[in-house]
């Protein structure tokens, strides 16, 4: 049976002026798909970078949404595993800021009862983004020091949780306005406006570091991640926010970052060091099960208390923009959720 859906489209790249509320007709879910009534869709800084027309392999016309918590409807021929009424979550990139769609089955993941739709959500991208960091990329044992950039964000938070629960020592850097978002989660704060990061995570790690963990790319991963890591040490490398700093393309910063990549592999391996790139829809598609697996994990935690992801603000639907608009502020911690 074909059911109505109401999303926040973008029919052409620009400002958040371009995301505009539409209804559409769904079909019934086709061979391997369920329907998904969404209860909560998080907001990512990857959606705005959609809406400036840098994200690669996406293009528009598309409706945004990254992710999504919410309660199955229906189910398409060849699924199994799943049942109608059954809470799930999924990671999907694209098509979540809305109230139902149609999904493969083989994104979802059964999500717990026991928990506010808003913070599940919280732990599919980001969630899932920060523990496969922490437990598949990088090593860390207990005792030893990581760097997180962006410690007060939605990822930098939850690395922060994860390196606290492992017994590992967390250095974050952050603006001053958030140091208290950084010692709440047992971190070490950095303020990136006021210090040299690398040279004060040196000082504080008594050497340096075994992973730095760095969404912003370009000249930050050699001036503020890989000068901070000991022999042994990793750069995680899993954004470029340098490039659309703001919600705008930075052309010249893009161009530095592609200069940026010239890494001198003599100095990696004298040192034993290494710079991993990780995307979290490249391990979803090359990975499925430790997706399936990471991804309940992480979810509960949440239910269980064992951590809590800051939520930011919860915004209707319809006021997309005006939460992608809070996003690219920089002024709220944690994670921006829309809920139907």
């Amino acid at each position: 049976m074909t059911v109505t859906a109401f999303e926040m489209h973008m029919a052409r790249t620009g400002g958040v002026e371009v995301l505009k509320g539409r209804e559409v007709s769904l079909p019934p879910p086709g061979p391997g798909q369920a329907r998904v009534a969404i209860e909560a869709a998080g907001v990512a800084f990857a959606d705005v970078v959609m809406r400036t027309g840098l994200y690669p392999g996406v293009k528009a016309p598309v409706t945004p949404g990254y992710d999504f918590v919410g309660r199955i409807e229906a189910l398409g021929p060849e699924v199994v595993g799943f049942e109608i009424g059954q809470r799930v979550a999924a990671l999907t990139v694209t098509g979540s800021y809305a109230t139902r769609r149609n999904v493969e089955a083989r994104f979802l993941v059964a999500a717990p009862e026991d928990a506010p739709a808003e913070a599940l959500v919280a732990g599919v991208l980001n969630g899932l983004t920060a523990w496969q960091m922490f437990h598949r990329v990088a090593s860390a044992a207990p005792g030893e020091w990581v760097l997180v950039h962006g410690a007060a964000g939605g990822v930098g938070g939850l690395l922060l949780d994860f390196a606290r629960r492992a017994g590992v020592r967390a250095i974050g850097s952050a603006s001053a306005g958030k140091k208290g978002e950084v010692e709440a989660k047992g971190g070490v704060h950095i303020d990136y406006r006021a210090e040299a990061v690398a040279d004060r995570a040196m000082a504080i790690s008594d050497g340096g570091v075994v992973a730095a963990f760095d969404h912003v790319g370009g000249a930050h991963l050699k001036a503020a991640s890989l000068a901070a890591l000991r022999d042994g040490g990793t750069a995680v490398l899993y954004g470029g926010y340098d490039a659309t700093r703001g919600g705008k393309a930075r052309p010249a910063a893009m161009i530095g970052m592609l200069l940026a990549d010239r890494l001198s592999a003599l100095r990696l391996f004298s040192h034993s060091q290494g710079v991993v790139g990780y995307n979290v829809t490249s391990w979803r598609d090359a990975r499925p099960e430790p997706y399936r697996r990471d991804l309940a994990a992480v979810l509960e935690l949440i239910a269980s208390g064992a951590i809590q992801p800051k939520i930011a603000k919860v915004l209707p639907l319809a006021e997309a923009a005006e939460a992608q608009a809070l996003l690219q502020s920089a002024q709220l911690a944690g994670k921006i959720v829309l809920r139907p």
